[in-house]
């Protein structure tokens, strides 16, 4: 057991060191920084209301880090295998599947620093327009982390049997499907859908993410008070939707030639 966690801590680390050195990884980080420099103007143009600048902020922590997350998880698997880096680590005495975890625990810590960045830039603008220190606004970047990480393990599973380019394709559609899937239902049965039509609805529902779970986004801009349980009952959302898509991809790498 121990010498597993060694073998997932390492891998994790290696991983971390890897991808935070790749200039893609730093040019997306440097434009969101850029971006939040610039809601200091956009925060001029609409007369310095809070709310407005708070929006903006934290739409752009959310664009970047999906930005980032979309990269690091469509592309990381395919790089090793490409850089034989998978070989060397498979030729010792680790599992499959501890090369998963850790390539997810390593991806997850780059996300981690991404959005500990972006997000202590947030605040300092937060600050600079008198908001002083915005605590709903962490907790919505703390949810979108949940919500990446998420993402980063559906595109470890989807690479584990796929390309980089179908890779791509694969979680960009299931990042979309994520955030309407909720919605599907409610407007099905408005417009009266029922039988095996609302079973299918029903269906795609239960199967792909719903990632909506995850926005909080209005409720910091605005500062509503919202339930402590509706956070838990999103985390372990995350958590359980992550262990299952890890095990199935770890099955599917284990029956996989390479």
């Amino acid at each position: 057991m121990r010498s597993a966690i060694r073998n997932i801590l390492t891998i994790a680390k290696t991983t971390l060191k890897l991808e935070i050195r790749d200039r893609i990884i730093i040019g997306i980080l440097i434009f969101g920084l850029g971006y939040l420099a610039l809601t200091l103007f956009l925060a001029d143009l609409v007369l310095k209301e809070l709310p407005m600048v708070k929006s903006f902020g934290l739409t752009g922590v959310y664009f970047f880090n999906a930005v980032v997350a979309l990269f690091l998880g469509t592309t990381s698997f395919f790089k090793d295998v490409d850089r034989k880096v998978v070989y060397f680590i498979l030729s010792k005495p680790v599992s499959r599947a501890q090369f998963l975890l850790g390539k997810f625990f390593g991806l997850c810590l780059v996300l981690l620093l991404t959005s500990a960045v972006l997000g202590a830039v947030y605040l300092g603008v937060i600050a600079h327009e008198g908001g002083g220190f915005d605590a709903m606004g962490i907790l919505a970047i703390v949810m979108q982390f949940f919500e990446m990480a998420l993402f980063l393990a559906f595109a470890i599973f989807v690479s584990t049997f796929s390309t980089s380019l179908l890779s791509i394709v694969y979680t960009s559609a299931i990042f979309f499907l994520g955030h309407v899937v909720s919605s599907l239902v409610t407007d099905a049965q408005a417009i009266g859908l029922s039988g095996a039509k609302l079973m299918l609805v029903e269906g795609l529902y239960y199967i792909f993410p719903n990632l909506e779970k995850f926005d909080i986004r209005n409720i910091a801009i605005h500062a509503v008070a919202e339930p402590a349980a509706s956070f838990f009952l999103a985390f372990g959302y995350a958590a359980v939707y992550v262990a299952l898509l890890l095990v199935a991809a770890a099955w599917i790498f284990e029956k996989k030639e390479i």
